[in-house]
């Protein structure tokens, strides 16, 4: 066991092993439904408690950090313990078997997430949340862990709008982020020469006082970034 206690009253960090996560967070799961459990609410009356429950802070077993979990998780815990003859049991987490799947997310959810991040890559996760809240208004809505999870396992990260809202300038931003980049190509000084010709976007003033649009043309070598003309 290793513990980590970081700087600025930060929560204790306690790495266990994955079989011992998995019972921790099984018994923090049961803690929360467990009164559900003993006291069946009346009909009618889950989706409220189920609510309240979802605006409750709770303290995870593994980083000691505040956590919230959305309703649509709290009721699958519900009745996965419900239907068990093992609450504890049910609610542990198994090896997952279906990576990148997300059972408390629906297909309405997943449509309107990927919709969002077509039309606003530039948005954060929880801004992509946000705006989910107001899509699947009534509907049962994930946690925001779940949705975070959902865009790291698509590799749907945060991009940033390009300078220019040209065709060619997204166009080349989207060709830059699906290829690798690299700063060299060749292993050997000499072996490789760029040259590259470049229309200047500003007017340059002469000392004749005319306007002039300035071009440039350089050679650099591609190992070394040697310029030798400009």
């Amino acid at each position: 066991m290793h513990v980590m206690r970081g700087v600025f009253r930060e929560p204790l960090l306690i790495v266990r092993h994955p079989l011992a996560r998995r019972e921790a967070q099984a018994r923090l799961r049961f803690s929360i439904i467990g009164a559900l459990l003993a006291a069946p609410p009346p009909t009618g009356e889950l989706l409220t408690r189920l609510r309240e429950l979802a605006a409750q802070p709770w303290r995870d077993p593994i980083t000691g950090l505040d956590v919230r979990f959305g309703v649509s998780t709290l009721e699958r815990w519900y009745y996965a313990a419900r239907r068990a003859a093992d609450p504890l049991a049910a609610l542990t987490d198994r090896r997952r078997v279906r990576a990148g799947r997300f059972p408390s997310l629906s297909a309405q959810a997943e449509a309107a997430l990927l919709a969002q991040y077509r039309e606003h890559p530039g948005w954060t996760v929880q801004l992509h949340y946000d705006n989910l809240q107001v899509v699947l208004a009534g509907h049962a809505l994930p946690s925001y862990p779940t949705v975070r999870r959902f865009f790291r396992a698509r590799g749907m990260q945060r991009r940033r709008a390009p300078r220019r809202g040209s065709d060619g300038a997204i166009a080349a931003r989207d060709r830059l982020e699906q290829r690798e980049v690299r700063s060299f190509e060749m292993e050997h000084v000499a072996a490789l020469w760029h040259l590259d010709f470049h229309h200047g976007s500003r007017r340059v003033l002469t000392r004749n006082g005319q306007w002039l649009q300035p071009f440039l043309m350089c050679i650099m070598d591609d190992r070394s970034r040697l310029v030798c003309h400009a």
